[in-house]
């Protein structure tokens, strides 16, 4: 009796079971066909872990193709996919580096929008230089032109690229940028050297020496007069592909970056990620920053803050890097942050970021903006853009910090500066026998205080276009 009773017992559990069972089924098919769940979504935005992080997920990944269609080219800087025209037309380009000034009285850029991969790190002063390089897209208008530094050389050598700017420091110590250009044999576009000088012009709406501007266009022209040509050897970073995600990492949807430590408008950049566009939007000097050829606000797909230590080598200020080592460094793309490390192998090897495994950071395909921060400097990042505290207003320095690099007056035969655009029949200048790369004649020692020489001292010959000659705060060894 007691065996039947237990039987009975279980039978009923197990219909029972069974019916609670399709209830649940019912309710579940109902869920589905409604739209899914609302209730896992507050329980993964809530979740501070990255990979329950519903939202940043959502930005950083791609719907998964079941079969997606392989990459056949994509842009050696940025990653992004290219036509099979397209990489016929640029497969066999350098990469062109140009020095851009980064003071206030330099803003607005342009030309900064249509790069595939920025630099930005301390020069003297207090103040930052960034570097804009050129390979899949072309800018029309590259402006303001500054000098050549040692840090930036250094990755002029790493990425094998031809180098716009406008003079350079000359120094007996390692900040010695022109004599290292002449050294490491870049492929120099010197605004003040032979041939090259061409190429670039004044725009005389801006005050000098924040209106010295070129174009890709025209400094590629000036590379083939020069004999300068690829193909290119600089090494792609690891990219998304198609159909796979990018790995979880931390929500990072504002990155705010202070130069000096002490939260000065002129040295504190923000970057609050824009899902709908897939960037990092760029804010400085009290607002967003604002390329004024293209009127577009400046935007990346990943944005790389790397810790290097720097010191200063002489009473000019000059900073130099330690730019070949290893390093603290942070990847923010697809709206997350990865923390590894940078590494160098040597001034010619190629910057890897590699996560706390040792694998290589995956990015988002897009345009780069690298941050170098010093010892000194501080950086922090959000998990929503509205986290970020509100961008300080833009003050001048305080006083004895200097906005920008001070200089000598140019030489008592400096003649008056273009008042036009290099004429696109240029070709009719060719270099002088003795020309080299560089173009710019000195040596690796050369002394402190020499003036790089001017485009005046070595003429163009009869109708070519009017070269450059400098500026007060151009002219001198250290622009």
């Amino acid at each position: 009796m007691w065996e039947r009773l237990g039987r009975a017992g279980r039978a009923r559990i197990a219909i029972a079971a069974g019916a609670l069972a399709a209830v649940v089924v019912a309710v579940v098919f109902v869920v589905v066909r409604s739209g899914g769940s609302d209730a896992s979504t507050p329980a993964a935005t809530a979740t501070a872990t990255p990979s329950a992080t519903s939202t940043n997920t959502a930005t950083a990944t791609a719907t998964v193709d079941p079969s997606p269609t392989p990459i056949a080219h994509a842009g050696i800087l940025d990653g992004v996919p290219m036509s099979d025209a397209e990489w016929a037309a640029r497969k066999d380009l350098l990469p062109l580096a140009v020095m851009i000034d980064n003071t206030a009285s330099a803003n607005p850029h342009a030309g900064l929008s249509r790069a595939d991969l920025v630099y930005e790190a301390f020069v003297e002063g207090g103040i930052t230089r960034l570097m804009a390089v050129y390979w899949r897209q072309d800018a029309d208008k590259i402006m303001p032109v500054r000098s050549a530094r040692t840090p930036f050389v250094n990755w002029v050598s790493e990425l094998d690229a031809l180098y716009g700017h406008a003079g350079g420091a000359v120094t007996e110590n390692e900040a010695n940028a022109v004599g290292q250009i002449i050294q490491y044999g870049i492929k120099d576009l010197n605004a003040f050297s032979p041939v090259s000088s061409n190429y670039y012009y004044r725009d005389h709406d801006r005050p000098e020496p924040y209106n010295l501007a070129t174009s890709t266009s025209y400094l590629r022209e000036a590379a083939d007069q020069l004999g300068l040509s690829g193909p290119p050897k600089t090494l792609p970073w690891r990219f998304r592909e198609p159909g796979q995600s990018l790995p979880p990492g931390a929500p990072a949807g504002g990155i705010e970056v202070d130069y000096s430590g002490r939260l000065y408008a002129w040295q504190y950049i923000q970057w609050k990620w824009d899902a709908a566009k897939a960037r990092y939007l760029r804010y400085q000097f009290g607002g967003p920053e604002v390329d004024v050829d293209t009127g577009e606000q400046l935007a990346f797909a990943t944005v790389i803050v790397m810790r290097v230590p720097s010191h200063v080598v002489d009473e000019s200020g000059h900073v130099i890097l330690d730019q070949v080592g290893s390093g603290p460094a942070t990847v923010f793309t697809g709206g997350q942050a990865y923390e590894g490390t940078w590494n160098k192998e040597s001034r010619t090897a190629h910057t890897t970021f590699l996560s706390p495994r040792g694998d290589p950071i995956v990015f988002e395909r897009g345009p780069i903006f690298i941050q170098v921060i010093g010892e000194q400097s501080a950086f922090d990042y959000t998990a929503a853009p509205g986290d970020l505290r509100e961008l300080p207003a833009y003050e001048p320095p305080p006083p004895g910090a200097g906005i920008d690099v001070p200089d000598e007056p140019p030489p008592a035969t400096a003649t008056p500066t273009p008042t036009e655009a290099p004429s696109r029949t240029a070709t009719a200048v060719t270099p002088r026998p003795s020309a080299t790369a560089s173009a710019v004649p000195g040596s690796p020692t050369a002394k402190a205080g020499t003036a790089v020489p001017t485009a005046e001292g070595t003429p163009s010959p009869p109708g070519s276009p009017p070269a450059v000659s400098p500026s007060p705060s151009e002219a001198s060894a250290t622009p």
